[in-house]
């Protein structure tokens, strides 16, 4: 258990999109430790583009840097008026206003000397800047795969050179485990998790959702559900065949869509009657959402993405009980004595209607068996464990 340190933790989004690992992760630790959740970065390019089109005010450039959010934890945002640029377009001077004002929140903070918890390899431009005890890179998807990647030789290559400086590496699958793992004897596997106990409280208190009431009635219909981010690693061709070949299923699409480098990402899907898409829910109504479906599903591409990641939403619904079918990726594998594993519209179709028949208490006790034996207290227990004896490397001199 590490205790009274701050914690630097970068991240590509806001605190208030999607929750993913890092907020999980981050919650625990900040009850015992200062954490400061370093929101998305501003640029140049994006900033004029918004003060252009009324989007940006004189409120928006007065806005507090640091803002508390629960116990330990503090959402911290770089100035707005201090985007990171190029060098002929005054980066270096944006940048020593960004350190200067970081220095100040620390400050104010009480901190000194923090762990530094990157999640992207363009984070490790903070490195050196802050007398920082520790350097953890996290690592949870094979983001060379991701669409907002143009080079992927480069990004491979600034991503190597992160790992080989960082005091201690964690990835959530084995297979990132047996790629990143090779330029840094510190590399870890700590796989995903879930919050089992949040999870049971909210499915005793049987909170009705607005956004599941208004679909058409359910009677007679199955819900099939996917809850998760919508974007390219999803078969919607897959969901579309399976739709089209049964009219009488609901399909219920939570979560936000991102059609990042494929625009027509949805087209074989968004016109289906039977196919509802509620975007994304606020935390704490996800869990009553995966109660409200038969089945889930986990309807993923093979592709070197997919074979990598470690699917949070699989421990989710688990969590709640419920079957699952799912494409043959890794992450299904794990739990395959629970999951239908199949290919094509017809295995998911056949799944599907065996699955419907499986809700047994003594099945939905052994999936939740499962999800407890997986929870983020856990995993966070873990994670101290490994910040301890970076620590005690750094502190005691031994070459990494």
């Amino acid at each position: 258990m590490i205790t009274g340190e701050t914690i630097l933790c970068y991240a590509p989004d806001p605190w208030a999109g999607l929750w993913r690992n890092r907020h999980q992760i981050m919650t625990r630790l900040a009850q015992r430790n200062t954490v400061l959740y370093i929101e998305q970065r501003i640029y140049l390019r994006e900033l004029s583009r918004r003060l252009r089109a009324g989007q940006i005010g004189l409120a928006d450039l007065r806005r507090p840097t640091l803002v508390h959010q629960q116990d330990g934890l503090w959402l911290y945002r770089d100035p707005i008026y201090a985007p990171y640029a190029d060098r002929l377009s005054g980066g270096a001077l944006t940048a020593w206003v960004r350190r200067s004002a970081m220095r100040r929140a620390l400050k104010k903070l009480g901190s000194a000397a923090p762990i530094l918890w990157l999640l992207r390899p363009f984070h490790a431009d903070q490195i050196g800047h802050y007398s920082e005890k520790l350097v953890v890179y996290h690592v949870t998807d094979e983001y060379s795969c991701f669409p907002a990647v143009t080079d992927v030789v480069a990004f491979a290559r600034q991503e190597e050179a992160l790992i080989r400086r960082a005091d201690l590496v964690l990835v959530t699958s084995p297979g990132l485990l047996t790629s990143k793992g090779c330029f840094n004897p510190h590399t870890y596997l700590v796989p995903n998790a879930v919050d089992y106990a949040g999870f049971q409280a909210a499915l005793a208190a049987g909170h009705r959702l607005p956004a599941l009431d208004a679909l058409p009635t359910a009677k007679g219909r199955p819900r099939i559900g996917y809850v998760g981010a919508l974007n390219k690693k999803v078969d919607f061709e897959l969901i579309a065949e399976i739709a089209r070949a049964r009219p009488d299923w609901q399909f219920v699409m939570v979560g936000a869509l991102d059609q990042t480098g494929r625009p027509g990402l949805i087209e074989a899907v968004q016109p289906l009657p039977n196919v509802y898409w509620l975007g994304r829910l606020p935390v704490e109504q996800v869990p009553a959402v995966i109660a409200a479906m038969d089945v889930c599903l986990l309807p993923y591409q093979r592709d070197t993405w997919t074979a990598n990641i470690d699917s949070l939403k699989l421990y989710e619904y688990l969590a709640c009980g419920k079957p699952v079918v799912a494409t043959d990726v890794p992450a299904a594998r794990v739990f395959e004595r629970l999951v239908h594993i199949v290919e094509g519209g017809g295995g998911f179709v056949a799944a599907i209607e065996m699955a419907l028949a499986e809700h047994s208490p003594a099945l939905v006790d052994t999936r939740r068996a499962a999800a407890a034996a997986n929870t983020w207290d856990m995993r966070v227990a873990q994670i101290e464990g490994l910040l301890v004896q970076a620590l005690q490397r750094k502190v005691g001199g031994v070459a990494g």
